[in-house]
This record gives C-alpha cells, sequence and structure tokens, in this order.
C-alpha cells in the first residue's frame, strides 16, 4: 500500500505504481515482499520459479504451485526411467506422426472399404473422411468432391446413431451443394 509523507499522488497512480513494485518520489511501500505480492487480477505472483532439490537420491524436488503454495513432486529412479523409455519406443513404437501428403496419396473410399481397421461409426473415421471432402473443395477439384460427399452422405444415412451425426450429414449435404453450384456456373 502507497503511503504519502506530504506529496499528493493521484490514486490512480500511486495504484499502478503499487502493481509494478516502484516508489513515488517521497512515498514507500508497505507490504510484503514481491514475490508473495498479487497481480492486478487478485493472483499471486506467476514468475516461474526453478525446483528446489529435497532429496537427490530419490529425485523428490520442491515446486511451487500457481496457487502459490509449496508441494513435493516424488522422484524417479533412472532404472524406473529407462524401463519407461524403453517400453515407449519399443512396445508404444514411439511417437505418433503423420505423413506428408497422407490424405492425397490413396483414394479415401478404398482406404474404408480396404482397411479393416476403419469403421464408419468411429468419429475420428468420418472427421478424416470429411478432412479429404475439405481438402477437395479447397483445391477446386468440385466434381470429385461432390462424388465423395454424395458417397458419403448414403453411407451415414444408414448408421443406427443417426441423430448423433446428422450435424455431419448437414455439413456433407452443404458442400455437396455448394459443389454442384459452382460447377454448374
Amino acid at each position: 500500500m502507497l503511503k504519502n509523507s506530504g506529496q499528493k499522488v493521484p490514486k490512480m497512480l500511486a495504484q499502478e505504481l503499487e502493481k509494478l513494485h516502484i516508489a513515488a518520489a517521497g512515498t514507500f511501500i508497505l507490504s510484503e515482499a514481491p514475490s508473495e505480492t498479487k497481480n492486478g487480477a487478485g493472483r499471486p505472483n506467476q514468475a516461474v520459479t526453478k525446483p528446489i532439490s529435497v532429496d537427490p537420491d530419490t529425485g523428490e524436488v520442491i515446486v511451487r504451485k500457481s496457487t502459490g503454495k509449496s508441494k513435493i513432486r516424488k522422484g524417479q529412479s533412472s532404472d524406473e526411467y529407462e524401463r519407461q523409455r524403453d517400453h515407449f519406443f519399443n512396445v508404444e513404437k514411439g511417437p505418433v506422426w503423420t505423413p506428408v501428403g497422407w490424405m492425397t496419396k490413396e483414394d479415401p473410399l478404398d482406404r474404408l472399404d480396404k482397411n479393416p481397421e476403419s469403421d464408419i461409426r468411429l468419429k475420428q473415421t468420418r472427421q478424416k473422411l470429411m478432412s479429404h471432402c475439405h481438402l477437395l473443395y479447397y483445391r477446386k477439384q468440385y466434381e470429385d468432391c461432390a462424388q465423395i460427399c454424395q458417397t458419403l452422405i448414403t453411407r451415414f444415412e444408414v448408421l443406427e446413431s443417426r441423430k448423433k451425426i446428422q450435424k455431419e450429414i448437414d455439413e456433407l449435404a452443404h458442400i455437396l451443394q455448394r459443389c454442384r453450384a459452382i460447377a454448374q456456373a
């Protein structure tokens, strides 16, 4: 809190100076240390602090949470780390990556028919197929886009949970309508 020693400091200026922890000439600040003060939004100081090591054998460290409270984070032994790392690369086959041009290398409907893992009931599969329609529309391949949209609409309409995918069917119908309108013009 800013205290004035004789000079008049406007209230708004005093508040801004207090946020910055700067004292105006002839004033002084009576508050806690800057690292413990709250910013203008009422939250504790959000400064990043390095963890403090508690036990180098177990790897435990004290970390400061965003609320300002301290927490002890348990450590991990090097054997446990190596076991986890080995599992990630050998069992899970490392990070998932998408090859460049994966969408344009083969026809999405052929991939859907040939690949047994492609289940149209899964939302992720439907979204990939719709993304292919978006790509064709973006590339101005309207005839191909209209053909795929029509095929997808007929396949989506026969699914059991039609209420859940109605928005997707409506979006495909809109793309189909736009493709036909542009192709006729």
